[in-house]
């Protein structure tokens, strides 16, 4: 069985509830009930799919930046409105928060090294053309 990751599910489940947040107090004690479970389970699940990374061919994982993409904008304004609370009541919202943007960025960024199959090659071209080009090394030319 081929397992085919999609993070949409749950990346839309935390959206819907980090975009729903507002610091009304007469409504936060329900909603904090709703969102910490939710926001952690998708955390989970989006750690969970970074085990499947390794199973994807290059295609595959540039296919899953392209549906990840749209999302990244959006996270990135709510990570802004979230991160400067300091409130003692919202911070296991706040750091429940934060966990999943972090599991966000993490998955996006290991997404990028899979999709970039020879980027450790490419970074490495300088310091191999200037070390196959020394003196020292003239010997090999011959081989």
């Amino acid at each position: 069985m081929v397992y085919n990751p999609t993070y949409s599910t749950s990346i839309f489940e935390s959206l819907a509830v980090l975009s729903s947040f507002s610091i009304s107090e007469t409504i936060w004690e329900k909603y904090e009930k709703f969102a910490i479970p939710k926001i952690k389970d998708s955390t989970i699940k989006l750690r969970g799919f970074l085990y499947y990374l390794k199973d994807l061919s290059p295609k595959e994982a540039a296919e899953e930046i392209d549906s990840l993409s749209p999302f990244i904008p959006v996270l990135s304004k709510l990570k802004t409105q979230i991160e400067p609370i300091n409130n003692i009541e919202f911070q296991e919202f706040r750091s429940a928060a934060l966990d999943f943007f972090d599991a966000i960025d993490f998955l996006y960024v290991n997404l990028q090294d899979v999709a970039d199959v020879h980027s450790a090659y490419e970074l490495s071209k300088p310091v191999l053309a200037c070390d196959w080009e020394s003196k020292e090394d003239a010997h090999w030319d011959n081989y």
